[in-house]
């Protein structure tokens, strides 16, 4: 069963309502009691979209984290903490832990805002004096900001389903009584000014089926650049590594854009924008490359033997220092003249983008039809590229293809609500096998080569000793044979990309693109 909450409408009156609950329900109260809470959530709302709360509670001189159901307020969690660390990895271990990790992932906790407020308990007894339902009453205050109106739940206790549904029927007949759309803390922090799943690093655009060409590509960048500039402060603060993951996933992909906006931008625009474009992805990447040796530590040490472990630690060290370095490098990128002037001029023209004819002949084209072309080029390319690969094709080429499916995956996302999207979730589906085992690849043989040559400056800086030395060797040994393992699956994987029934999908996507009532 759910929580039934209600608001209360007058503020004033909830000594009077209280009141007069005990009295027709002959209810038990107990001691009021005040608290503060603060809301916790990832900067991508991860918890709010799983629907569950997680708030640190302080009653008197306690401070409990808690994790709970949303809609039931079922607590899926407690933890006994007077402060809450910014990873799940560094609460106590355990079963909660590992299912709150699987909500959060990498992802930071972030304070969000802290509420004040005295709930009143209420207890509904049975003819033994057990309690078979409860109701509390909150009263609360955003610290710093509104008061918020008071909500009455109905808590139901296991077993006795039935006695908290006739109490909440009792609440919902009470005319200073109106349903509550969201619980207390959702209820906090609209009132603060947070939009609770407004945020998510999925490209969420909409595009215009009967507009323009230049319509859709302007309208795609952006988007792009909004998630740049979401995620900005948060690179700057080094908070966790997904804002700058998100944000270099909006570099790559406008720079995807780009490359096939050929025919819809100016030349010119596309000419000095990809320019930059490129330039900050060579700068974003040395933070980034450390960001995802850091994540892959604790894999790592899960594939070696547990004597082992304990060698990897002067890595990890090494590592940090890195990767603190690089992004003193980047945040001297972020805050330099060119990035400013860059961005400025990139929102100057998105902002009023004047596009004549014969700079750009394709801008005034349907959407569906240049964007059906550009992906129907970008799957040409990848099918042709991929069917070359042969037992003795060079690392190289298989690099070269994993980036021309980005590419293809790039357009189908940026341009795929044009389409069907049941057609494009199928091509999609079809990709991401192909993309899996050449990223795979890739990321092995780019990770075993970067372990050979931290390996190589740690022993100049002599940070390494033999043991850590032989523990990295170890680790590339693992790699090697993963990489080995990938290259071996590539020809059954990109076979089933290659299949007809895949080009068959790919084909009723294309001309869905062309029909005239989409156009």
């Amino acid at each position: 069963m759910k929580v039934a909450r209600f608001v209360l409408a007058e503020r004033d009156r909830v000594e009077q309502f209280v009141d007069e609950l005990v009295d027709r329900e002959h209810l038990v109260r107990d001691r009021p009691v005040s608290w503060t809470r603060v809301v916790f959530d990832t900067f991508d709302w991860r918890l709010h979209g799983h629907g569950s709360v997680l708030e640190h509670e302080r009653a008197g001189a306690r401070g409990q984290l808690v994790w709970r159901d949303r809609d039931t307020g079922e607590v899926l969690g407690r933890f006994e903490l007077a402060e809450v660390p910014r990873f799940v990895w560094d609460l106590p271990p355990g079963p909660v832990t590992d299912r709150l990790a699987e909500v959060v992932e990498v992802r930071a906790l972030l304070p969000l805002v802290t509420i004040e407020g005295t709930r009143t308990p209420l207890r509904l007894l049975d003819d033994e004096s057990k309690t078979v339902a409860r109701v509390v009453v909150d009263t609360a205050t955003v610290q710093g900001g509104d008061s918020l109106p008071p909500v009455v739940e109905v808590q139901p206790v296991r077993g006795y389903e039935r006695q908290a549904r006739r109490l909440a029927g009792v609440l919902a007949a009470q005319v200073v009584l109106t349903p509550a759309t969201c619980d207390l803390a959702e209820t906090a922090l609209r009132s603060a000014g947070f939009v609770p799943g407004s945020y998510s690093s999925k490209l969420r655009v909409q595009l215009d089926p009967h507009g323009t060409a230049l319509e859709a590509w302007v309208t795609v960048l952006r988007t792009l650049l909004a998630t740049m500039e979401a995620n900005e402060a948060g690179v700057l603060d080094d908070l966790d590594s997904e804002f700058l993951h998100d944000y270099r996933v909006a570099v790559r992909r406008t720079r995807s854009v780009l490359g096939q906006a050929r025919r819809v931008l100016p030349a010119s625009v596309r000419d000095r924008f990809r320019v930059e474009f490129a330039w900050l992805g060579r700068e974003t990447g040395p933070t980034r490359d450390f960001d995802v040796f850091l994540l892959e530590v604790p894999r790592f040490a899960a594939r070696l033997p547990a004597e082992r472990r304990p060698d990897l630690e002067p890595f990890r060290a090494f590592l940090e220092r890195r990767q603190r370095a690089a992004h003193e490098a980047l945040v001297e990128v972020l805050r330099s003249a060119r990035y400013e002037a860059f961005l400025r001029d990139w929102r100057a023209f998105l902002d009023d983008p004047v596009v004549s004819p014969q700079e750009a002949p394709d801008a005034p084209r349907p959407a569906t039809e240049v964007a059906a072309d550009r992906i129907r080029r970008a799957y040409r390319r990848v099918v042709r590229d991929g069917r070359a690969i042969h037992d003795g094709s060079a690392p190289e080429e298989l690099h070269e293809l994993r980036k021309d499916a980005k590419k293809l995956r790039y357009a189908l996302e940026c341009y795929g609500s044009l389409f069907p999207a049941g057609e494009v979730a199928a091509v999609v589906k079809d990709l991401k096998g192909l993309q899996d085992v050449l990223g795979e690849y890739q990321d092995c043989q780019v990770q075993a080569g970067s372990l050979e040559h931290f390996a190589q400056e740690m022993l100049e800086e002599g940070t390494a000793s033999a043991a850590v030395l032989i523990t990295l060797g170890y680790l590339v040994e693992q790699l090697d044979e993963r990489e080995a393992a990938a290259r071996r699956a590539f020809e059954e994987r990109f076979a089933r990309f290659d299949a007809p029934e895949a080009h068959a999908r790919m084909r009723a996507l294309l001309r869905s693109g062309t029909r005239p009532e989409a156009a």
